[in-house]
Order: C-alpha cells, then sequence, then structure tokens
C-alpha cells in the first residue's frame, strides 16, 4: 500500500464543534502508515456493504478528478456534512475523521472512517499546594486501536466507483437510525454478505420445517456446500444449494424459491473475502439436547470413516465418532 493523502478532522458532539485541520497530515509521521493499513485490512475483512458510484452521486461529484478543489478541501466539505448530520442525532459520539487516499496493486483507493471516542483511563501529573499527586482522569478522546474494525466509513475504488461502506445504527426518537450510507453518503446498499447468508440458511430452514426435513443434516449440508462453493469458486450459489438438498422434491424446490425471492435472494452471492468464510465454514458445530456441544472439521464429517449419524427406529440419534487415537483435554487453568 502507497500511501498519498491524509489528514484528520475532528467531529466533537460534546462541544458541538467541528475542527477542521488545514493542513495534510506527515506522512513520515512514526507509525500512521501501519496504522492507516491494520484499519484498511481490518475494515475489507469485515462484513461491509457494496454500492456503485455513478456520475451523477453526491460523492463522485466531491471526488472529481476534474475538480479544482484541494485534498483538504474536498475533505472539509465532507467533514462539514457528515457534522451538520450527526449534530441533529446526539446519540451519534463523537469522532474523529480519519481521511486518506492510497494506492494497491494498480488501484486508487478514497478511505474515509469514523473513529469514534472510545473513554480511557489516563495518568495526570498534577499539584496540590506544590505537592506533586499523580491521579487518573478520563481521557474521552482516545482512538481504537489499529487492530480494530472501524466503527463507521467506506473505501471507494476511484478506478472503478465501487464503494465498500460500513455503518451503524443508533436509537433515535425511539427508532434505530442509520445515517451514514443515506444522508451522508446518499448511496442505495446491497445486502451484506453475511445478511444474504442469514437469509438463505433462513429459506433453507422453512423448506425443512415445511417438508420435515431432519433440520441438523439440512443445515449441515448446506453449510458443506456453501463450504465448497466458496473453496472453489468464490461464489455461492442458491440455486445449487436448492439442487443438491432437495433432489427430485420438486414441491420443496418450489418452496424454497419462493422463499429465496421474499428474502430478495435471486442472485449468486459473491464472496469478496473467502478465506474468511472459508475459515468460518471450516467447522459443523452441533448442540444435543444434553447440553453437549460438539465441534467437527468439514473434512472429518464428510468421512464416514471418521464420524457418522445414525437415525434409529425409536427416532433417536446416534453419533459415532471413529478410528480415534489419542484424546487430548483442552483444560485451561
Amino acid at each position: 500500500m502507497i500511501l498519498k493523502h491524509a489528514i484528520l478532522h475532528i467531529l466533537d458532539q460534546d462541544a458541538h464543534q467541528l475542527i477542521l485541520s488545514q493542513n495534510e497530515m506527515n506522512l513520515d509521521q512514526v507509525n500512521l502508515h501501519d496504522y492507516l493499513e491494520k484499519q484498511i485490512s481490518k475494515f475489507n475483512s469485515s462484513d461491509y456493504q457494496t454500492s456503485q458510484l455513478n456520475g451523477d452521486d453526491y460523492l463522485a461529484q466531491v471526488l472529481d478528478d476534474n475538480s479544482s478543489e484541494t485534498f483538504v478541501e474536498k475533505t472539509s466539505q465532507l467533514a462539514q456534512k457528515l457534522f451538520s448530520i450527526i449534530s441533529d442525532i446526539p446519540e451519534v459520539p463523537g469522532s474523529d475523521l480519519l481521511i486518506s487516499e492510497y494506492s494497491d496493486e494498480a488501484h486508487d483507493y478514497f478511505a474515509l472512517f469514523k473513529l469514534n471516542f472510545t473513554p480511557r483511563f489516563a495518568h495526570m501529573v498534577d499539584y496540590e499546594d506544590d505537592i506533586l499527586s499523580n491521579k487518573l482522569i478520563v481521557n474521552q478522546s482516545i482512538l481504537p486501536n489499529a487492530g480494530t474494525v472501524p466503527d463507521e466509513g467506506l473505501i471507494i475504488d476511484l478506478m472503478d466507483g465501487s464503494v465498500r461502506l460500513i455503518e451503524k445504527h443508533f436509537q433515535h426518537n425511539g427508532q434505530r437510525t442509520a445515517y451514514f450510507a443515506e444522508k451522508f453518503a446518499q448511496l442505495n446498499l446491497n445486502p451484506s454478505v453475511k445478511n444474504e447468508l442469514q437469509g438463505l440458511k433462513q429459506a433453507v430452514k422453512h423448506v425443512a420445517d415445511k417438508f420435515d426435513m431432519p433440520l441438523h443434516e439440512t443445515l449441515a449440508n448446506t453449510q458443506e456446500i456453501i463450504y465448497e462453493n466458496v473453496s472453489d469458486q468464490g461464489v455461492v450459489s442458491p440455486e445449487k444449494i436448492g439442487d443438491a438438498l432437495f433432489n427430485q422434491n420438486f414441491s420443496a424446490k418450489e418452496v424454497y424459491q419462493e422463499a429465496l425471492e421474499s428474502r430478495s435472494i435471486n442472485h449468486d452471492i459473491k464472496i469478496d473475502n473467502p478465506l474468511k468464510y472459508q475459515k468460518k465454514y471450516s467447522t459443523q458445530k452441533f448442540v444435543l439436547d444434553s447440553g453437549i456441544q460438539i465441534s467437527i472439521p468439514i473434512e472429518a464429517y464428510q468421512d464416514k470413516n471418521q464420524v457418522e449419524l445414525i437415525n434409529n427406529p425409536d427416532g433417536k440419534i446416534t453419533l459415532m465418532i471413529k478410528g480415534i487415537d489419542d484424546i487430548k483435554n483442552k483444560f485451561n487453568a
């Protein structure tokens, strides 16, 4: 990653004050590049939502290369708009607005992160009647550490206009309010991968319940197919999942398709972070009615020489774990 520009504006909600920086940050500042790179990496591995800029969008106009405005002027305009919005929503915490422009693998990017203040204790050296006294104070303006996902923000690919965005919801006037995408960025968002996979799971569960299919087995097979789709193609195909799960049961397929459409899942689900979802779905997890919790690597679950679920005539299920050479206890003192 090559950092080109960086600037920090302060959105102080408590003092009702916007403090705009008149200069960019010194890119040689110690740890600045490392902090930004880690924040960007965490953002890109999170459950962001996506959108697409066109020439008429607010952000596209502000960031237009043909504009005569400088990076400082463009970011100040964005900070002013954001501050005017959150000033009417007192539940939104104050923050620093960290904005950067960088290049990575032949693409240029614009990143805007709203880093909400986190109260932390700090020491202060004070004097009382000329006697030194060390005290604890609460610093209200501590930024999140570099290893955390930004609270809210966006990254724009300046080459193709694609947008990744994270926003939070706040309770305001008795309602959950999300302002960042709609009011600030003025973008229509696509559902996140996480939400679409949850919708897919709900659709499968709906069909399994309706047709009396063993839910644990149906969901385990769904997870297995998702894992294979992500590993092989980086795309999850709801259609292939339906074909594999419901095979020749055309009634179940029809109900499944209706369940997907009611959740606006009528397309393949593109996975931008395949390694993250490979890891997430690489283990089958079961909770038994006895309270026993079992985690099985998906490769072992697929091998009946290692793991087998047997449906007994009395309706109960036997879980067999085979070929064990050694058992280790994970007791942590």
